[in-house]
């Protein structure tokens, strides 16, 4: 088993982070860490596997399960849940999004974004991602379904 620490660094958030990695390939997360003005919601993320109510986000096969039901996803439908649901209750720009997701410049990003947020929400319910208007979006951990 290996183990490795790092910082997480966000605009007035630190976190430190432990994460394990087995012999399997099974990765679990452990916050050590978490300073003043964060909020320390994180996934259950052991086996591959993040889990919320109603909602699992299987990473390795790229798959995600709504009560249950494999939902067809596309690949960046796939990876901006993902990118989401590895930061809850986080408020994240279309740009940042871009950015992570498309591993390309955000400046025209046009609506790419915001139209895969729509199929995600049509595909997986409207409670587990906010719009915040003028802002960005937000993954809720637990959708007022």
């Amino acid at each position: 088993m290996s183990i490795k620490m790092g910082a997480v660094v966000l605009v007035g958030t630190i976190e430190i982070v432990m994460r394990k990695i087995a012999p399997s390939g099974n990765v679990s997360e452990t916050v050590l860490v978490s300073l003043p003005g964060t909020e320390s919601q994180e996934a259950t993320h052991s086996s591959g596997i993040l889990t919320f109510p109603g909602l699992e986000i299987h990473i390795r096969e790229q798959a995600v399960y709504h009560n249950g039901t494999l939902i067809p996803l596309s690949h960046h439908e796939f990876f901006t849940l993902l990118y989401l649901a590895e930061h809850p209750s986080w408020v994240l720009s279309q740009s940042m999004i871009y950015e992570a997701v498309w591993k390309a410049d955000p400046e025209h990003c046009g609506a790419a974004v915001t139209n895969v947020i729509s199929q995600l929400q049509r595909k997986i319910g409207d409670g587990y991602i906010e719009t915040v208007v003028g802002s960005g979006y937000r993954f809720v951990r637990e959708p007022q379904l």
